[in-house]
């Protein structure tokens, strides 16, 4: 089933740092919101809809056990987006909106504390620098994982972002008079610009359907979004063309991923850099990894706050080459697969997979 969701207030998504009311007087929001906050609105939504059967929540037969998360996007003017991939950079005061693709070269004079790499990932420009908050269409994506590498257009998500903050203050539960040192402020967002263009969320999900449209909760506040199927552009991105062969590959990451192993999944041996999975063993050549962000959460059952991990950031991009397999099996390996290590379910690791072009 495939969903859009739109808001109709404001809405407030939380990051992964502690706040205490008269600690803290700001509180972050985060955009997109992490994939845990998505599944939990879906199965909320779910037993909203059969309350009934709300008693077998997180029980042997809790109908949303099969609930699974196979895409999240972001839909801006009826058209599908993706992350940015941490690999695309733009020139120093360069044009906005225009980035290109680092080329992967060969390692050899590189000095560094993480495990040798083969390669690493540079550009003929000495001042380049990042790209936050971008998104990429779905058309530029697909060129992206096809091998282009200049004039990959993207959008900066904040230009469809207006920052309202909310001030509040807690109040006293016994007198309901306000207390002391508890005053705050909320990052709320509304997902619009001044030109009345509109940013939504769609989903892509396997297990229990939703009623074909309807209301959910979503976000800090539990703020009501409106759902309905989703009727736009095809979100399936086909799997780019390589050469007959061709041993090398990259996957980008479209949502975040958690690992047990930091910023390596599991799978790869921290020291040689070569792993297998599914059958597929392949060696890590190079990474463009941002900044790690925090993935948290509260558990309604045990009452109290879940583990906190330190994930791979959307975006994130690995090279790899195959010692062993062919592109046939990294298609069906690593094309539209969840690879976290850990919430793979909810939509953690969402990974697409990508032409690579040498320097």
């Amino acid at each position: 089933m495939i969903i859009e969701i739109n808001p109709l207030d404001t809405l407030f998504f939380r990051d992964g740092k502690p706040f205490t009311m008269g600690e803290d007087i700001w509180t972050n929001s985060i955009f997109p919101p992490h994939p845990s906050v998505i599944y939990g609105a879906l199965r909320t939504a779910y037993f909203a809809a059969h309350i009934n059967e709300l008693e077998k929540a997180n029980e042997e037969d809790d109908p949303t056990k099969g609930l699974k998360i196979k895409g999240i996007y972001l839909k801006i003017s009826n058209k599908i987006y993706f992350p940015l991939p941490q690999d695309c950079v733009k020139k120093k005061d360069g044009k906005e909106g225009e980035s290109f693709v680092l080329l992967p070269s060969s390692a050899e004079e590189f000095i560094s504390n993480y495990p040798k790499l083969d390669k690493i990932l540079t550009s003929s420009n000495n001042k380049v620098e990042n790209i936050q908050n971008a998104v990429l269409s779905k058309s530029t994506f697909e060129e992206y994982l096809n091998g282009k590498t200049d004039n990959v257009y993207y959008l900066k998500i904040d230009n469809y972002i207006i920052n309202e903050p909310k001030i509040g203050i807690a109040r006293s539960s016994k007198t309901h008079s306000s207390k002391e040192g508890m005053l705050y402020r909320v990052d709320m967002k509304r997902f619009e610009n001044k030109k009345e263009e509109k940013m939504s969320i769609v989903i892509d999900f396997d297990g229990p359907d939703l009623p074909k449209k309807g209301v959910m909760k979503l976000g800090g506040e539990g703020k009501a979004v409106k759902y309905n199927n989703y009727e736009g552009e095809n979100i399936n991105i086909n799997f780019p063309k390589f050469k007959e062969d061709a041993t090398q590959f990259k996957i980008v990451l479209t949502t975040p991923a958690i690992f047990k192993s930091g910023w390596l999944p599991e799978w790869i041996d921290e020291k040689t850099l070569v792993g297998e999975f599914n059958g597929l063993k392949i060696k890590l050549l190079t990474a463009a990894i941002g900044k790690p962000i925090h993935i948290g959460g509260f558990d309604m059952k045990e009452k109290k706050p879940k583990p906190m991990f330190k994930a791979v950031p959307a975006g994130s991009v690995y090279y790899f080459e195959l010692i062993n397999g062919n592109i046939d099996e990294v298609k069906n390996t690593f094309h539209q697969k969840a690879i976290s290590d850990i919430y793979p379910k909810q939509g953690f690791g969402i990974t697409y997979v990508g032409n690579v072009k040498n320097a």
